[in-house]
């Protein structure tokens, strides 16, 4: 059984710091293997090292108040708006979700194949392409990131549904290849919930478990009041 984890709470700091949390009480056996949806308000977040003035228009940031957020992972930056969902699979390495999955590639293969059943079930005909996105038509709809401890593992990623491109392409000075939203493939309009539900079917009948959707417990709470987010603040940066 595994915990499914749904908090309205859309501060991307917090959001951010909750995700080496959830990796970290995994990893000590103190917590569930969990699949956890959130979303955060206008946030630009850049990979675990990357330079915020090398990958983000800081200026547009400012102008726009866009938060400036690190995560703890790889990979390159990315926008986050309450149009785009974001997914985090976290679980321990000898889950039997993941008997046979070894490599960052086949983690990634993995975890994409449940985020595309459940596109395909929207009627969304969307492609993982090595090493770690999605692409709808010619667009990329999703981009993923993964931290690999001893004995647990977190595989993240985005989902743009309804996201602000205009303002993506405006904050995102590095912007290498076209993107899009899942609507823009979608027969017919889709939100938010329906995309969280189907990615919950889907991963319930592909990875043969059971999700129960629960709250963070004691020791999370606790683990995040104190967890220092690593925050930049678009206002006051003059160069990263």
């Amino acid at each position: 059984m595994w915990r499914l984890l749904v908090l309205k709470d859309t501060d991307p700091y917090r959001n951010m710091a909750l995700e080496e949390v959830l990796l970290k009480a995994v990893e000590e056996g103190l917590s569930p293997d969990t699949l956890r949806f959130w979303r955060n308000t206008r946030s630009a977040v850049i990979g675990g090292y990357q330079r915020p003035g090398e990958v983000l228009n800081l200026e547009k940031c400012r102008l726009f108040r866009v938060s400036v957020v690190r995560r703890f992972t790889g990979g390159g930056a990315v926008y986050h708006d309450l149009g785009n969902l974001n997914w985090t699979f976290v679980c321990r390495r000898d889950s039997a979700s993941l008997r046979g999955v070894r490599g960052a590639r086949r983690i990634f293969e993995r975890f994409s194949s449940l985020i595309l059943e459940a596109l395909r079930g929207l009627g969304v005909k969307a492609e993982f392409r090595a090493p770690n996105a999605i692409y709808l038509g010619g667009g990329k709809v999703s981009g993923m990131a993964m931290y690999i401890k001893r004995r647990s593992i977190l595989c993240h990623g985005t989902l743009l549904i309804n996201s602000d491109l205009s303002l993506l392409k405006l904050v995102l000075s590095r912007l290498k290849e076209p993107v899009t939203n899942v609507n823009d493939g979608a027969p017919s309009h889709v939100s938010v919930e329906e995309v969280m539900e189907a990615i919950r079917e889907a991963s319930e009948r592909c990875l043969d478990i059971s999700l129960v959707e629960g709250g963070l417990s004691v020791l999370e709470e606790e683990r995040l009041k104190y967890h220092p987010p690593l925050r930049y603040d678009p206002l006051r940066l003059r160069g990263g």
